[in-house]
This record gives C-alpha cells, sequence and structure tokens, in this order.
C-alpha cells in the first residue's frame, strides 16, 4: 500500500481522522503515583507521571476533578504521524487545569479591605468564584497601585508581600473561592501531541501553547489568563506548521497595561512556514485581539469561528524587525473564512504595509465599529481581498485610511491591489468610509462606490436586507444565496459546492448540532445614569426539539458590566441575583423570564464603594458598557457562596448588549 504524504497526513491529523490507538493511562485526583499502575482502577496521581508513561499512540485520560499545577505541562516525548500522544479529559467528565494557587487565611486589614500572603510568584490576575476582579492601576502606570487605591468593591493590589481585596460583597475573602494566576498551564512543545476537552484556567502568562508541528488543541475552555507589563496569551501559536485550535472557547485574557492589542485571546507568531495553522470553529471573546499576532505568522487559516466581544477580531500578521521571526518576508497569506464577527471595535484590522495576500471571503460582520480596517503604516497592505462578506449594522463596513491630508487616496488602495467585490451592505452608518482629515471623511455607499469605477470596486456587490437567523446563517429568501463569486482556494480549504455571500444556510451537520439552554438578556435596559435603577431580564429557552430541561433548584444569574472604552481595559463591575426556580421542567422551545419570579432584584447605579457603581463621570468612561451574563442552576440548600466555587460549565448569554450612560 503506498504511504500517505506528509501533507495528506497532516490533513487527515488536523481533521480528527481516526489514529492507532495505544492504550490509555489513567490518572485522577484520588490516584496514587508509587501504588498505581496507570489503570482505571489504579490510576496514578500526578498527570506528570501518566505523560512519563505514554509512548506514541497513547492517551493519559484524566479523571473528573481539578489538577492544580505547579509548573506548565510539558510533554517529555514526541508522538508520531497517525500515532499521536494525546491528554484528555475522560468522556463526559469535567476536568480543570489550574495555573493559579488559591489564596486561604485572609485577615482583615482595615474596613472592608482584606490581606493574605502572597504567593511566591508576582500575582497578574485574581479572581473571586470565578469572575476576574480590578486591578485599579491609574491611567499610564503598570505597577500595583497602593492599598489606599482599593476603595470599591472587587478591587484588588499587591504591596510587600501581601495581597490586598476588598470583596465584591464586601465579606471575608475566605468565604470565596480566590485564585491568583501563577504560571502557563500546557505546551504542546513537541510533534504529534493533542489535548482534548480539558478546562484550562488562571494561565500566566499563556493558558495552551501549541510550539511544535502537527498538534491540535481540540474541545478545550480556556478563560483567565494575565500578564502584567507584556502580553497575556489565551491561546498561543508559536514556531510551528500544520497544527490547529479546533473546536475550543477561548476567552476572559487580559493585561494590566493601557492598550487592548498586548491581550490576546488567541495569538500566533513566527508561524505557519512549513504549511498552516487553523483556529477553527472556536468561540473567542472577551479580550483586546480575538486572534492577535506578535509578527512573523504566515498562512493561518481562521475559519467557522465566532468572534465577538473584542477590540480587533482578527490581525493578519506582518513582517517583525527584532525577536522571533525577524527578517522574514512573505508574512501574511491568511485565509479568514465563514466566520461570525459581531460586536467588535474592528471587525478584521490591517495595520501593516508588510503583510500581503491576505482573504477575507465569506464572513459576517454585525454591530462593528469597523468591519475591515486597513490602515496605511510603512505601506498598505498588498493583494487584499474582501469577497463575499456579510456587513450589517456597522459603523462603518470598510474604514479605508491611508492620508489625513485633506484630499481622497483611494488610489493608493487600487496600487496595492485591493479587491472588494460580491458583498451585502444593510444599515451601515457608511459602507466605505475614507478618512480625509481628523474628523472629516468621505462615506460611500457600496453603490456609489462601483460607480465610480476604479479597480472594480463593489461591481457585484449589494445593498439589502440579508435575512439571517440568530447565529448569522441564511434563512429561505435571503438574497445572499447563490450570489457569491469563485475564490480560489488552497488544497486544505474545501470549496463549496455552491457560492453564497457569508455563511450560506444552515447545513446538514449545524442542523444536527446539539441543542440545549439559551440565555438571552435582549430585553435588558439599554441606559443608566447616577442613581438609577437597572431593569434586567434573563430569558431561559430551551433549544432542544425533543428533550424537556428541569426546573427544580435555584438560578444564579451574573450581570457582568465591562466598560466600552476603545482600549477595552479589563475594568468591569457584576450584578448577581438568586431567585428559586417554579419547579417542573421547560418543555422544547419553551422559555421563561428569570426576572419575572419572586425575588428578582435588579441593581441600582450607587455612589463609588456601593455594592454597584457604574462610573461615567468624564469623557474617558462616558462611552458606556458591554452587558453579558452568564447563568447557573444551584440546588437550594447550598449557600450562594459555596455555589460558586464550584468549576463549571456555564450558560452565557447569545448576545452583547451596550448600555448607554444618560
Amino acid at each position: 500500500m503506498p504511504r500517505l504524504s506528509v501533507v495528506a497526513a497532516t490533513l487527515l491529523f488536523l481533521a480528527g481522522a481516526p489514529v492507532a490507538r495505544g492504550r490509555d493511562w489513567f490518572v485522577a485526583p484520588h490516584g496514587q503515583d508509587d501504588a498505581g499502575d496507570g489503570s482505571e482502577a489504579k490510576p496514578f496521581h500526578t498527570i506528570a507521571q501518566g505523560l512519563a508513561k505514554a509512548l506514541p499512540g497513547d492517551r493519559v485520560v484524566l479523571r473528573a476533578g481539578e489538577y492544580r499545577l505547579t509548573a506548565t505541562l510539558r510533554f517529555p516525548r514526541a508522538g508520531e504521524r497517525d500515532r499521536p500522544i494525546a491528554l484528555a479529559a475522560h468522556e463526559d467528565e469535567y476536568v480543570a487545569l489550574l495555573g493559579s494557587a488559591r489564596l486561604i487565611g485572609w485577615v482583615r486589614h482595615q474596613g472592608n479591605v482584606w490581606k493574605v500572603k502572597a504567593p511566591a510568584r508576582q500575582v497578574k490576575g485574581l479572581f473571586e468564584d470565578g469572575v476576574r476582579l480590578v486591578h485599579p492601576r491609574e491611567r499610564g502606570k503598570r505597577e500595583d497601585p497602593p492599598v489606599e487605591a482599593v476603595r470599591a468593591p472587587g478591587r484588588w493590589t499587591q504591596q510587600d508581600g501581601w495581597v490586598y481585596l476588598w470583596t465584591r460583597g464586601g465579606d471575608s475573602a475566605d468565604h470565596h473561592r480566590i485564585e491568583a494566576s501563577q504560571h502557563g498551564i500546557v505546551n504542546l512543545n513537541k510533534p504529534w501531541l493533542r489535548v482534548e476537552r480539558l478546562h484550562l484556567f488562571y494561565g500566566q502568562p499563556t493558558g495552551l501553547v501549541i510550539s511544535a508541528d502537527h498538534c491540535v488543541g481540540a474541545r478545550c475552555e480556556v478563560a483567565g489568563v494575565s500578564n502584567s507589563v507584556d502580553n497575556a496569551y489565551g491561546a498561543y501559536i508559536s514556531q510551528c506548521s500544520s497544527s490547529a485550535f479546533r473546536d475550543c472557547v477561548v476567552h476572559d485574557c487580559f493585561y494590566w497595561g493601557d492598550h487592548g492589542s498586548n491581550s490576546h485571546v488567541v495569538s500566533c507568531i513566527d508561524c505557519g512556514d512549513q504549511g498552516p495553522n487553523f483556529v477553527d470553529r472556536c468561540e473567542i471573546f472577551n479580550g483586546g485581539l480575538g486572534v492577535g499576532t506578535k509578527g512573523a505568522a504566515r498562512e493561518t487559516v481562521v475559519r467557522n469561528c465566532r468572534i465577538y466581544d473584542v477590540l480587533k477580531g482578527i490581525v493578519p500578521s506582518g513582517e517583525r524587525s527584532s525577536g522571533p521571526g525577524a527578517g522574514k518576508t512573505d508574512r501574511g497569506r491568511y485565509l479568514v473564512w465563514r466566520n461570525r464577527i459581531h460586536d467588535c471595535a474592528r471587525g478584521v484590522y490591517f495595520s501593516a504595509g508588510d503583510t500581503v495576500g491576505n482573504r477575507v471571503v465569506s464572513n459576517v460582520f454585525e454591530r462593528c465599529g469597523a468591519g475591515v480596517y486597513m490602515r496605511k503604516v510603512k505601506g498598505l497592505a498588498k493583494d487584499t481581498a474582501i469577497v463575499n462578506n456579510v456587513f450589517t449594522d456597522c459603523d462603518a463596513a470598510l474604514f479605508l485610511l491611508a492620508e489625513r491630508k485633506g484630499k481622497e487616496s483611494l488610489d493608493q488602495f487600487a496600487a496595492a491591489r485591493f479587491r472588494s467585490d460580491h458583498n451585502l451592505f444593510w444599515r451601515n452608518g457608511a459602507d466605505w468610509r475614507h478618512p480625509l482629515t481628523w474628523g472629516r471623511s468621505l462615506d460611500l455607499s457600496c453603490r456609489q462606490v462601483a460607480d465610480r469605477g476604479e479597480a472594480a470596486w463593489e461591481r457585484q456587490s449589494i445593498s439589502a436586507n440579508p435575512v439571517l437567523d440568530a447565529s448569522g446563517k441564511a434563512l429561505d429568501g435571503s438574497p445572499t444565496l447563490g450570489r457569491g463569486v469563485a475564490v480560489p482556494l488552497p488544497a486544505y480549504a474545501r470549496a463549496p459546492s455552491a457560492w453564497h455571500i457569508g455563511l450560506g444556510p444552515q447545513r446538514k451537520d449545524d442542523a444536527a448540532a446539539p441543542q440545549g439552554l439559551k440565555l438571552s438578556i435582549a430585553s435588558s435596559q439599554a441606559s443608566v445614569g447616577p442613581g438609577g435603577t437597572i431593569a434586567l431580564h434573563a430569558v431561559l429557552r430551551n433549544e432542544s426539539r425533543e428533550h424537556s430541561v428541569p426546573l427544580d433548584g435555584d438560578a444564579v444569574v451574573t450581570f457582568h458590566f465591562r466598560y466600552a472604552n476603545v482600549w477595552y481595559f479589563d475594568r468591569q463591575e457584576i450584578w448577581r441575583v438568586r431567585v428559586p426556580l417554579p419547579g417542573g421542567t421547560l418543555g422544547p422551545a419553551g422559555s421563561l423570564d428569570l426576572a419575572d419570579l419572586p425575588g428578582w432584584q435588579n441593581p441600582t447605579n450607587g455612589p463609588l464603594g456601593g455594592l454597584f457603581h457604574l462610573r461615567a463621570d468624564d469623557r474617558y468612561w462616558r462611552s458606556g458598557w458591554r452587558l453579558r451574563a452568564t447563568f447557573r442552576r444551584v440546588s437550594r440548600d447550598i449557600p450562594t457562596h459555596e455555589a460558586l466555587r464550584r468549576l463549571e460549565t456555564l450558560v452565557r448569554s447569545e448576545e452583547v448588549l451596550h448600555v448607554e450612560p444618560k
């Protein structure tokens, strides 16, 4: 039998094709390294012991529970083609790997502020019951503020070997689970490795790193990654090719600095020289950059993802002048394909003239400040294609900035071989926005762009209601169906049977996806002023076609108000409410507004130092708040603070609601 080529074998591996299976080595919190033999009956206690035993084709299987790491996990040996080494959770069990130290033994410092001895390493992220606390540094400063800056609930700092905290409820910190980030969590540091179905929390400065060829992180959650004066990376692709993050949820990645661009939810640097790397079918949100870069990345494929609530959704790479990958040319060549990108300040952001050959094809951009933003920095990006995309409800669908010298300079984009056609535009502030000076722009509709006759821009584009469902897929009668143009794709990106504008209709595999409980906050109040009460709503909806959902116990809903300033600081206030559920079940397609249940309480925007305070007292803070929420069901006899200590999968709100200050 002829052997598969390296490229073919890699594509099968990345696609999750069956691989040769060796033996399983089991690890459990109750296991023993000395007395255990790695069997399911006698598991090891530490992951390191399991990895030490694993040979190509083997799996290290983690049983349910939490595994607190003392250093970043690295693999002692590589897998082989068709025989990767895998680290995975046991099927249908919740496994969490923690890069943090839990802080206990708090004593009162003064007033509402508590303190505890700091852990071994500097703390760069602190979390109370799974929610990030605010580090109240001053603007422009990157060091820990003095203890006097802890002037409101949910704030913390560290000084002279102590960590100081004012809890969100003003009670003792020992009533809560306080986690202090310390180190990275997992590094796939050798070829042909996999991690699957793991929850990686509280990494510093990274969560899940791929630094070798032919590696995959699949069906993992990475969250709560932190750093101080340098970048935070939730998922990180570096110095590798033909590797992938697939079906992952990556969120809540921040650093202390003044700019969201140094907080990367997913990041790429110096990679892709020997083949593409993939970010595929992932949910990416709550950070500075969705899929960011530190440069020198080539041929990154971002496809089938949902990216939202970030400063910049995707940033294609350019060259590096120093550090890893310096001197490498022909950077870029991203394929951004079939993603839903919404509620971002900028959807796809081009800011390097040395990025080339990037293709933005068949995406949906919704409610972005700019869907595609291109600016001239050491020239304009070359050979960029914006084709078959839907732009709806954006301030500007395309924002094209070359010069601010008072006159039009679109000819520079034509010279850079910029292509934009077969797109759909709907309800945007401007389809094309071309700044002329500070405060003055040339705004054009897609028809006006086409009528100019330059470079065939928007010749086959349309302005119409796209008629999409809640997931961005086309419904019957949508003008996007069959209106796309064929785009040459590489071998690893299978061409569709029909070319549509946007994501196209629901496919069979979409319809077969598991449906469950969804949370909507869309009917919540969209503005608030000082002293005002915010009317919040949390609507549960059962999207199962066959199964009912039990409504026993209590509902705990946490509302996250994050400040919507342009830099996407990690500044947030929360409001948490607990109500008894009515019992019985929520049938298929049924819905329940938790705000209608007895005991529901709405927050009042009180003064600084109160339980709830939204700041809007100067121009910097007056941009409003991005509101999201999470839901969990708890037993009625368990106190809230105990229920919140448990790590579990939460139901997150589907939308990001913008709340305006009055």
